[in-house]
């Protein structure tokens, strides 16, 4: 443990970078048994963070590496095959750090994911009202959520947007203010397409309409499809994605202003000349994603620096209360 850290707190886990599904699964159940209320039956305070990229218990003792030992005989009784190999553990400072990545969204599978933090928070309020957690529990805990809240406000780390579906969803925030409520119109039963549907149906949304010249043999989870002579009332819509195969321009004429369209065919599916909308082609759409990679790179370079500071800092706080207390004690004896 660092030795300006006073944090006597640690954690085992396993997760989607250490193991497959199966194992994250056997260690997920065995670590059930000592969760929430099931948890007063062990002896050193733990709080569970079980989710579906990683099963993590972080505990306290005033011996960690006996605490550690415990804890890898506990869920060895629930195992039938070796798996301490598959574990990862950190101590003190290091345990606060790696819990603030995870609060944070850094060492998610989905960079900057905002469920994690969510996940994060339940967790350990359910382990403390279920537990007497002791002071360094809740001071790991606090802190790491609010590091995770402070990295995500000051540094560029948008989920996915250097991605293209991405960057289509951050683009379409910017001109519409509850994606929900638009009217979205695909263009073309091309990969792209169903890849973009997909991503759409992620994040809640259903009901857009699929155009495409094969609308009696096509059926796509969350979509409405029709033919392409659906394209004639085009601007209908709000969110238009144009990825089809067509010798000519499929959608033409004049928008009435409101309309967002990405074309990301080649040949192009949209008129360059169409008037009233708002239309970006592949290349354009290309230059931001390239931009927004890089800005992801930088970000997340900044994002470990802002957070390596707050732990750091928090932890010497900590330790100076810590020695406070311990002198005031001492001097009241």
């Amino acid at each position: 443990m660092h030795k300006g850290c006073c944090l006597r707190t640690g954690v085992i886990g396993i997760s989607y970078k250490t193991a497959d599904l199966g194992s994250r699964e056997s260690i997920a159940r065995a670590s059930q048994k000592i969760s929430d209320e099931k948890a007063k039956f062990f002896k050193h305070p733990t709080v569970l963070l079980s989710t579906c990229n990683r099963t993590e218990i972080y505990f306290s003792a005033e011996d960690l590496a006996e605490a550690h030992s415990d804890l890898l005989s506990f869920i060895r009784l629930s195992m039938d095959e070796p798996f301490e190999h598959r574990l990862y553990s950190y101590f003190g400072i290091d345990c606060f750090s790696h819990l603030s990545r995870v609060a944070s969204g850094l060492d998610s599978a989905i960079l900057a994911e905002t469920e994690i933090q969510r996940q994060v928070k339940l967790s350990y309020e359910s382990a403390a009202k279920a537990l007497a957690l002791p002071a360094c529990l809740h001071y790991l805990f606090q802190k790491a959520l609010k590091i995770g809240k402070t990295v995500r406000s000051c540094v560029f780390l948008e989920r996915g947007a250097s991605t293209l579906y991405g960057t289509l969803w951050m683009l379409a925030q910017k001109r519409f203010s509850d994606l929900k409520q638009t009217k979205i119109l695909l263009v073309g039963y091309s990969e792209i397409s169903r890849g973009f549907a997909t991503f759409l149906a992620h994040r809640g949304i259903g009901g857009f309409t699929l155009a495409t010249r094969r609308s009696d043999e096509i059926r796509l989870e969350g979509a409405v499809v029709k033919g392409r002579e659906c394209l004639a009332s085009w601007p209908d819509f709000d969110w238009i994605v144009c990825a089809a195969k067509a010798e000519e321009y499929l959608i033409r004429g004049k928008g009435n202003g409101r309309q967002l369209i990405f074309d990301l065919s080649v040949p192009r599916n949209a008129d360059p000349g169409i008037e009233g909308a708002e239309l970006w082609n592949i290349e354009q759409i290309n230059q931001v994603v390239e931009q927004n990679r890089r800005l992801a790179e930088e970000g997340l370079q900044e994002a470990e620096g802002v957070l390596q500071d707050s732990v750091y800092r928090l932890a010497s706080l900590y330790r100076a209360k810590v020695l406070r207390s311990e002198q005031l004690l001492a001097q009241s004896l």
